[in-house]
């Protein structure tokens, strides 16, 4: 066979990855091919990496066009058919397929993929297991269920949903106990630090959780055995203790952790019941009670009054009636949000105190504040419940300015009450509804900062600032807050809010200047701590948004800005139409995002930016900052524009578009790029956004969204698919022969799902990339309209070859 020695070519003479692609003749590759032993050949193979630059290289020569034919063949089978590959390419070319199938695997493209890694899956030993080697020294992110994954669930992933192949150890050959020890620990020596914000998306973590299993990863904290507390267990059996024997329990106890010192609160004796408190228990609390200074001071008291103490309950009618900060000690232990944990720990038991108190001091200054709150909120401020229905229709009826009225004498009268924190928050929640951005925002950043009641509802003030900082002030707003905001602990978050709005308004000079120096790191991790607090939302936060993580992954990301800045910089600087194409395409790129990126949102914001998503406006009215009825359309469609890396970059593409001075080819290229990275807002991104962008620049439009009670898809699909009709026309006018036209008319077919677009590819553009796609779909697929969630990922961007 010809292809035995002349298939030798694919690997025989390709670079290393990061050198120049040099193809080799076939006589040279035969040459070559003959000097390695047969033993050697899966080595030399496997040590060789393809890139895009070197596959682009090979489609164009005609001695790899059979073989990424074949690929090409197979992609669209599984892309486009019924997943059966009849005659796949490891089938016809054995292992010389195993480079291409490889670089496959590192493909953005799922499908690619999992392309790859069925044929590598198919190539058998060795090749299974030096890819696998070679893959735990790339130190990539990819998703370790290729590996693990069945080939029904590779071919066909929408119809075999998690199907696990049982035995993928024996496939990449950790069934043997040297390779499995070896690719073992080359996993652990590649394998990035705890402290990495990406540690937990590794594919080394996953290779090591799926063969050692999870607990040998990450061993689960042993439950405690009960404190060996000897001395207390003595002393609790006195009938009568001294003075000196109670002084020196307390010494003790002092000495203990804390969580034998809740053990012994909790446990000891919060289980005992209402009035059976031994002659011990009582002195002992009562020695904590008469320390002003003790942290569990009020909780003996409280327990005290439990069991009927008058003394106790001389104190503790004092604190009620007095100074409520004396309460936090007792009130920051409960959770309002996670409910609580099994058994009776001390949150639980703190809860349980609280209402014992409710219930015997209705009167006191602490409950009638908390029955006040509970009217201005319409539930109880204890556990929730709902007030009367006449309440809340009373509450319903009063004006956003009447509200934060109400809430503010209820803190007037109150400011040292453990809800004032609370009140606060419904207080900046009433001036957002004002339209008081900046009364709000001062509250939010007093919330972050300063103590404010309890400090149990602060965390829900970090969401609320994020948002406005990052879509909600305009430039003018944020350029003001370094300097009133100067002497807080977030002071470097607004520089940084600063820098990053510069470079969104293309000012990167400024950009720079303002994060010259900044370091995000300084924020305590006190304030952020507040949120990122894993006493809130049960599980979470995950390791990786511990607050130093959080912070140090803000400031990788600002460092790789400013690099990104000093580029876009440089172009702007040049001041040519070439320069502003640069600028336009970094934006729409594929790291574009960054460059204007607030990295405030743990790495999720399409999932934590409020934009109505989902028919959920709720959360516009909560945060303000989509809700066009108070700031209006055109408001909040500039702010999510100015927010949107692909918004940003058409308006650079139209500014070409629009110039009659840009060169002829710059126009090709923009018209391509300016539909290419709609479709790609189309696809990609969340359909709240992109109905907040709309529309962008360029996009002809001929609704008017925020007046419409139309369903919004259907809308902005119209509108989307008429912009891309002209610029296909566009180019087909003024550049008949663009090689991107194809590309545009298959984008076309998959957005509607009509024919007559791939029609058009085959009879017009027969040497186009798309052509031999619309080959095969007219062959195989029904006329049936399709809707952009049964599209391929990147339909439009990425032909299959």
């Amino acid at each position: 066979m010809i292809w035995t020695s002349i298939g030798l070519l694919l690997f025989a003479g390709l670079p290393l990855r990061g050198q120049t692609p040099t193809l080799p003749t076939p006589e040279a590759a035969i040459q070559q091919a003959e000097q390695i032993a047969p033993a050697e050949l899966p080595q030399q193979i496997t040590a060789l990496e393809i890139d895009a630059a070197t596959r682009d290289q090979l489609r164009f020569d005609p001695a790899w066009q059979p073989i990424l034919r074949a690929v090409q063949q197979d992609l669209m089978q599984l892309k486009w058919g019924n997943s059966q590959l009849s005659n796949p390419v490891w089938q016809q070319y054995g292992a010389k397929a195993y480079p291409l199938l490889d670089y496959y695997t590192r493909s953005a493209d799922s499908t690619r993929q999992a392309y790859g890694m069925l044929g590598i899956r198919h190539l058998g030993q060795p090749y299974t297991t030096l890819w696998l080697e070679r893959q735990l020294q790339r130190r990539r992110r990819d998703d370790f269920a290729l590996v693990t994954a069945s080939d029904s669930q590779l071919l066909a992933p929408e119809s075999a949903a998690n199907q696990f192949s049982p035995d993928w150890q024996q496939i990449f050959g950790l069934n043997d106990p040297t390779t499995r020890d070896r690719l073992l620990q080359l996993a652990r020596q590649n394998l990035e630090p705890e402290t990495s914000p990406t540690y937990h998306d590794q594919f080394n973590l996953s290779f090591l959780i799926a063969v050692l299993g999870y607990d040998a990863v990450f061993p689960p904290i042993p439950e405690s055995p009960p404190p060996a507390i000897p001395e207390w267990q003595q002393f609790a059996s006195l009938s009568s203790p001294s003075p000196e024997q109670v002084q020196q329990i307390v010494t003790y106890y002092r000495a203990q952790p804390v969580e034998v010192q809740q053990w012994i609160l909790v446990q000891e004796l919060g289980q005992i019941k209402a009035g059976e408190l031994s002659a011990a228990g009582r002195a002992f609390l009562q020695a904590l009670a008469a320390d002003a200074a003790a942290p569990d001071r009020l909780w003996a008291i409280a327990e005290l009054d439990r069991h009927g103490d008058p003394q106790a309950a001389m104190l503790l009618q004092a604190i009620l009636n007095g100074n409520l900060e004396d309460l936090y000690s007792l009130t920051r232990l409960v959770s309002y949000v996670d409910g609580f944990s099994p058994g009776v720990d001390a949150a639980t038991h703190a809860y349980y105190l609280l209402l014992g108190i409710a219930e015997t001091y209705p009167q006191s200054r602490f409950v009638r504040a908390a029955r006040e709150y509970g009217n201005l909120r319409g539930s109880s401020y204890w556990g929730g419940e709902p007030r009367s229905q006449a309440v809340q229709d009373q509450i319903a009826q009063q004006s956003p300015a009447q509200r934060t009225t109400s809430w503010q004498s209820w803190l007037d009268r109150y400011p040292d009450h453990p809800g004032a924190d609370d009140a606060t928050y419904f207080i900046a929640r009433g001036w957002q509804e004002q339209n008081q951005i900046f009364a709000a925002f001062d509250l939010w950043v007093q919330l972050m900062t300063q103590q404010v009641g309890d400090s149990d509802a602060t965390y829900l003030a970090w969401p609320h600032l994020r948002s406005l900082l990052d879509v909600g002030l305009t430039l003018p707003q944020i350029e003001r807050l370094p300097q009133l905001y100067r002497s807080t602990a977030i002071a470097p978050l607004f520089r940084y809010a600063l820098a990053v709005h510069y470079a969104r308004h293309h000012d990167y000079a400024n950009a720079l200047a303002t994060s010259d120096g900044l370091d995000l790191t300084q924020i305590p991790e006190t304030v952020l701590g507040r949120y990122y607090n894993p006493r809130l939302f049960g599980g979470r936060p995950n390791p990786r948004q511990q607050p130093a993580l959080v912070q140090q992954a803000m400031q990788q990301m600002l460092t790789e800005q400013r690099q990104r800045w000093q580029r876009l910089q440089q172009w702007q600087r040049e001041n040519t139409p070439e320069a502003i194409y640069q600028i336009a395409a970094d934006w729409a790129g594929a790291g574009g995002w960054k460059n204007g990126y607030l990295a405030i949102w743990d790495g999720n914001r399409a999932y934590h930016l409020p934009t109505g998503d989902w028919g959920d406006p709720a959360l516009c009215r909560a945060f303000w900052v989509c809700d066009t009825a108070l700031r209006g359309e055109e408001a909040v469609r500039t702010s999510y524009q100015l927010a949107s890396s692909n918004a940003i970059a058409l308006t650079l593409f139209q500014r070409l578009l629009d110039d009659p001075a840009t060169p002829a080819p710059l126009r090709e290229k923009a018209l391509y790029e300016s539909a290419a990275t709609l479709l790609r807002q189309w696809e990609d991104y969340p359909l709240g956004e992109t109905r907040q962008i709309h529309p962008p620049a360029g996009i002809l439009s001929t609704v008017t969204l925020a007046a419409s009670t139309a369903e919004p898809e259907p809308l902005l699909k119209s509108d989307y698919l008429a912009t891309l009709d002209a610029r296909i026309a566009a180019l087909q006018q003024e550049f008949p022969a663009s090689s991107f036209i194809d590309d545009l008319l298959f984008s076309r077919y998959a957005m509607s799902g009509e024919r007559q677009y791939l029609q058009q590819i085959v009879t017009q553009y027969p040497q186009g990339d798309r052509a031999a796609e619309a080959e095969f779909l007219l062959r195989t697929l029904p006329a049936v309209s399709t809707d952009q969630h049964s599209l391929p990922t990147n339909a439009h961007a990425q032909p299959t070859h």
